[in-house]
């Protein structure tokens, strides 16, 4: 029960977080997947890498990537993305797998949560003795550039300057995107969250609204971020339906903000019209 939008708004997050640490259960995995894969590779590095351990996860839809670091001369060299990928597939022939959605993984499904997204990459050293992954995209048939760890630091650095709400926030939008046919990937929405906040995220209400109001004009144009394009998986057309549902939340979450802005103290509005933003999940008064 709720009866202020305090009181909703945490209530709205006890349902959507992935509570608790589950480092313990990654590092069980990813030596379980070492270990059916080692025989097949020579595995450079491997480590734990996306949401969970972030802790920017929502619970019920959360799998576990896994970034592979391969030996490029044995496995990678003169192969494209798309046969990269498939050689992982092949040497986890005898269970069930799939390859993800924007054709960058491959998942190994667990009988008990969380599934794997196993990222088969390799390295190659950056500028000042940076290490660069390159992620295969069967989408393009191509390499993409990515530092995974630089993001989780950048998350946690930017978490650590805005307090818990910074991460809070990134999962209320993350259900927002959820709610509305995950319309913006994970790793867009957290970097839109890093580009858009700074310093102390106390009022988190003004900052829900804060995020929609920015995130406007950085869709309108591609967005560069470390060494790739982050929306490079946005049509034009699909673009431009986004930014309208986007208008939609910002006005809504406005409205929201404004009912007990101040001495206004319309709880019931205020949760009302929370309730659309967020379409589902979010406390109804009382």
């Amino acid at each position: 029960m709720a009866f202020t939008v305090d009181a909703a708004f945490n209530t709205f997050f006890d349902t959507i977080n992935l509570s608790g640490n589950h480092r313990d259960t990654a590092n069980s995995r990813r030596e379980h997947l070492i270990g059916l894969l080692g025989n097949s590779f020579s595995i450079v590095d491997s480590f734990s890498m996306g949401s969970i351990p972030k802790f920017t996860a929502l619970s019920g839809h959360a799998d576990l990537d896994i970034m592979l670091v391969l030996n490029y001369e044995k496995y990678v060299r003169g192969k494209t993305p798309v046969q990269v990928i498939q050689s992982i597939r092949d040497a986890l022939a005898q269970y069930k797998t799939n390859v993800r959605k924007n054709g960058q993984a491959v998942t190994l499904y667990y009988q008990t949560w969380p599934n794997v997204d196993v990222v088969p990459v390799y390295q190659e050293q950056g500028v000042f003795g940076s290490i660069i992954y390159n992620v295969p995209d069967i989408a393009t048939n191509s390499w993409i550039k990515s530092n995974p760890k630089n993001h989780a630091n950048d998350i946690e650095n930017k978490s650590s300057e805005c307090g818990q709400n910074f991460r809070r926030i990134i999962k209320m939008i993350k259900h927002w995107s959820l709610c509305h046919n995950k319309c913006l990937s994970s790793y867009h929405i957290e970097v839109l969250a890093l580009k858009i906040f700074n310093n102390s995220l106390d009022d988190l209400t003004w900052n829900v609204f804060k995020f929609f109001d920015k995130a406007i004009d950085l869709l309108k144009e591609p967005m560069w971020h470390s060494f790739s394009y982050v929306d490079s998986y946005i049509s034009y057309l699909d673009r431009q339906t986004i930014i309208n549902k986007i208008i939609k939340a910002r006005d809504l979450s406005r409205e929201a903000w404004n009912y007990t802005y101040g001495a206004n103290n319309k709880q019931i509005d205020a949760m009302s019209t929370w309730g659309k933003v967020f379409t589902r999940g979010f406390p109804t008064y009382g």
